[in-house]
């Protein structure tokens, strides 16, 4: 984000920056990101999320490079259909009440977007996603602390929802 806004005057010009909000069961259950279109073919997306305070704590990072591709042919008046596929990486720092730890994910998202048509430029996106995961955790509270490294397939298909604003 702090990238947005030191650098947010270069992208002014043609609305290829978008902000945007996130809800699903993939990598946390809300959040917030921002969103670049480098050109028709490619997109970014810098995720925040996991966002709990209290006795679990957690907060959670995600950043995504993706594939746009124009299959789905319709009357620009309807806007535009991408589908879009490529892979994420996930940082994440979470504290119960007996672990604390990080967790570092990779995975591949893909969906489809809808391009709405209207002024101010926004899109919807539907996106299904699996990451794996290398996950470190460290035990504490009562136990002898011990670091418990692994690496595997965390959780199913995640779906999340996208809605996002171009206004810069």
């Amino acid at each position: 984000m702090l990238f947005v806004l030191l650098f947010g005057g270069a992208f002014a010009a043609n609305n290829s920056n978008a902000l945007g909000i996130w809800g699903g069961d993939y990598n946390g259950h809300w959040g917030i990101d921002w969103k670049h279109l480098s050109g028709n073919n490619l997109a970014w997306d810098v995720y925040l999320g996991n966002f709990e305070i209290g006795d679990n704590t957690s907060i959670g990072v995600g950043f995504g490079y993706y594939f746009l591709y124009n299959f789905i042919k319709a009357d620009p008046s309807v806007g535009r259909f991408p589908l879009h596929i490529g892979p994420n990486l996930g940082l994440g720092y979470w504290k119960g009440n007996t672990y604390k730890g990080f967790d570092m994910g990779l995975g591949v998202a893909g969906g489809i977007s809808w391009f709405i048509p209207k002024k101010p430029e926004m899109d919807v996106s539907v996106e299904l996603g699996s990451p794996i995961i290398r996950h470190w955790s460290e035990k504490h509270k009562g136990q002898k602390r011990r670091y418990d490294p692994a690496l595997g397939l965390k959780g199913d298909l995640g779906l999340r929802l996208l809605f996002h604003v171009y206004f810069f």
